[in-house]
């Protein structure tokens, strides 16, 4: 792409072809032939004419038949053009010394034009984001400091449609006077605690797809999710601490600019002493990240080794750093140790932190310091956690996520290996046994329970048998099948046995009647 945008934008497709095969030979013809594709698709480049890029077109799948397919395609005459947009906004990327999309305001203007307050700094946007979602998890788990203000109605709003709360349905109306309360409240759901063990990056993600989700009787939807996709977008090439004028925005980035700040996205601040008119907004770390990080949060490919099987990335293991290494330890991060002996180490000043370790941890003994907590996982702390809703790997996802950042500079385990099998062990405990609904049939002879037991298995129905007491047990599912190849079974036993009885013959005489005599 980027010798195109500097050749002209465009250039022939043979040329093209010899830029990648210059080195590996045929096969990277077939790779080039992939790329393009792909561009094609996305709009980086001006459809090609059919037949000029060898293999089946749409698919970024290189069989070992497309080296002799690439080789059919007619390229003589083929250019390789960039489309116009993606020419002009290719260049003035390249052109240009500034990453983000927008203007950045300068630090010195800010502190000119406001004399209440000065600019955020990166750190202060890391702990505004970490207080925003603590509030939002001090509200899920029923627990409100002082010093933690409520989450915004809307956020609540998007927790209970969401499902990680509900209405308690143990309120009534006869407790209402007592609890002071004039409506159910909201508790936690087991997706909730499911929720509280995530990465804040996985929480943000659900709540901007609740968010997408509450646009559908919108009658701009369309155009509202695409800026909004598009803001999102813009925002992963801002820079964290740098401030950008809310002037640049249209009506509808002001609105999204707004909501986003809700949910800890946007830092929205005044650009002078003009009654709140002229906005600034400072992307957080989230923000910036959040488009390059994606959705997924799947570990099952993740051995748990060194920094590599960690899922923290390295800003906000540099932010643990800086806590930990404060002069007063910071209540928005928690460093972890697992130990081979099942105590767990949390370096933590937060109470929110304790409730959640206490999700799966043993809180009927344990030690505590100013900044430390110890805690022991055991059998009866993992089972409590799995009756919640959580799950082992999500247990140990949280353990990884949050582990200390000594612990990411070797090749050990970020949890010990004895410590995740026998977590992983508790969990298979619940899938012991295993229920299942069956049906009893209870056959007459030898040969009807062989030929119902051999049509069972091969419908998938069986489930046990016994010869002797010529009794099966078929799954519930399937019992009419089952029962419906038995009564035929039966019937044409019945009729095979009607068979072997000699009928009368036909045209025998009868017997004469006996005379009598009157």
């Amino acid at each position: 792409v980027l010798r195109l945008a500097a050749c002209g934008g465009e250039f022939p497709l043979s040329l093209v072809r010899m830029w990648c095969s210059t080195s590996t030979g045929s096969r990277g013809r077939v790779e080039a032939d992939a790329a393009l594709r792909r561009m094609e698709r996305l709009g980086v480049i001006e459809p090609l004419a059919p037949g000029a890029l060898g293999g089946r077109r749409g698919s970024d799948v290189m069989d070992l038949d497309l080296e002799d397919e690439a080789k059919k395609g007619d390229a003589e005459d083929a250019v390789v053009k960039l489309t116009a947009e993606y020419r002009a906004a290719i260049q003035s990327s390249l052109a240009s010394l500034k990453s983000a999309p927008w203007d950045a305001v300068p630090r010195e203007v800010l502190v000119a034009a406001s004399s209440s307050s000065s600019p955020p700094t990166a750190n202060e946007l890391e702990t505004y984001t970490q207080r925003r979602w603590d509030s939002v998890l001090h509200f899920l788990v029923g627990s409100a400091p002082d010093d933690v203000e409520d989450p915004p109605s809307a956020v609540v709003r998007f927790l209970e449609q969401t499902g990680l709360m509900q209405e308690d349905p143990d309120w009534s109306a006869d407790s209402a006077e007592s609890e002071g309360y004039d409506e159910a409240p909201l508790v936690i759901t087991s997706r909730g605690y499911e929720f509280m063990l995530q990465d804040v990056r996985v929480q943000v993600w659900q709540f901007i797809l609740q968010y997408f989700q509450s646009l559908e009787n919108h009658k701009r939807c369309d155009e509202i999710r695409s800026e909004a996709l598009l803001f999102l977008i813009c925002l992963s090439f801002c820079r964290v601490g740098e401030a950008y004028s809310a002037a640049g925005l249209s009506a509808i980035g002001q609105t999204l600019m707004k909501d986003f700040s809700q949910f800890g996205l946007l830092y929205v601040a005044d650009a002078g002493n003009d009654g709140g008119k002229s906005k600034v907004f400072y992307p957080t770390r989230v923000a910036v990240n959040l488009v390059a990080g994606g959705l997924d949060d799947d570990d099952d490919n993740d051995d748990g080794g060194g920094a590599s099987g960690s899922e923290a990335s390295v800003a906000a293991v540099r932010a643990l750093e800086a806590s930990l290494n404060a002069p007063r330890p910071s209540r928005s991060h928690v460093a972890i140790i697992v130990q081979t002996n099942f105590q767990l180490c949390a370096y933590t000043t937060s109470e929110l932190h304790v409730s959640m370790l206490g999700l799966f941890c043993d809180i009927t003994n344990y030690r505590r310091l100013p900044n430390v907590i110890f805690y022991r996982i055991t059998r009866e702390s993992i089972k409590s956690a799995f009756k919640l809703g959580i799950e082992a790997g999500q247990i140990l996802r949280f353990l990884r996520m949050h582990a200390h950042p000594r612990l990411r500079t070797g090749d050990q385990p970020l949890v010990p290996s004895n410590v995740e099998d026998q977590i992983w062990l508790w969990d298979q405990e619940r899938h012991r046994v295993k229920l299942d609904e069956v049906y009893n049939v209870q056959c007459r002879t030898g040969a009807e329970f062989n030929a119902v037991q051999q049509y069972a298995a091969d419908i998938g129905a069986y489930v046990w048998g016994s010869e002797a007491k010529l009794r099966l047990l078929v799954r519930y599912s399937l019992a009419e099948r089952a029962l419906a190849f038995l009564r035929r079974w039966r019937s044409r036993e019945a009729a095979r046995a009607a068979k072997q009885v000699e009928p009368p013959a036909k045209g025998r005489a009868k017997a004469p009647r006996q005379a009598s005599y009157g």
